[in-house]
């Protein structure tokens, strides 16, 4: 029986240590995954949003690799250049934690 990502994943997520590999990283991949989204929106190759933005194309790869933590100053060099703004937002997790 073939099973979805989402289940296998939500299977996973039980064992802690996955878990907590998974929220250490999760950050990583949603910034991954919004300058893929951002390059492809503008039709460029990592190359081209390197020359455009002054950002290595290798510091562009890292990014989009999810598997680094992107450093502010680069992803605000990336949207200046783009004449773009970056939107942080904090949202609630399912389990919330009470401030005191």
């Amino acid at each position: 029986m073939a099973t979805t990502f989402r289940e296998h994943l939500k299977e996973q997520l039980q064992d802690p240590q996955f878990q907590k590999a998974w929220e250490e990283t999760e950050l990583a991949y949603q910034v991954a995954r919004a300058v893929i989204k951002l390059r492809l929106d503008y039709g460029l190759t990592q190359e081209e949003l390197a020359q455009k933005t002054g950002v290595p194309q290798s510091v562009i790869s890292r990014l989009e690799s999810g598997r680094h933590l992107p450093s502010l100053r680069s992803l605000e060099k990336i949207s200046k250049k783009l004449g773009l703004q970056i939107r942080l937002d904090f949202i609630p997790t399912q389990a919330q934690p009470h401030l005191n």
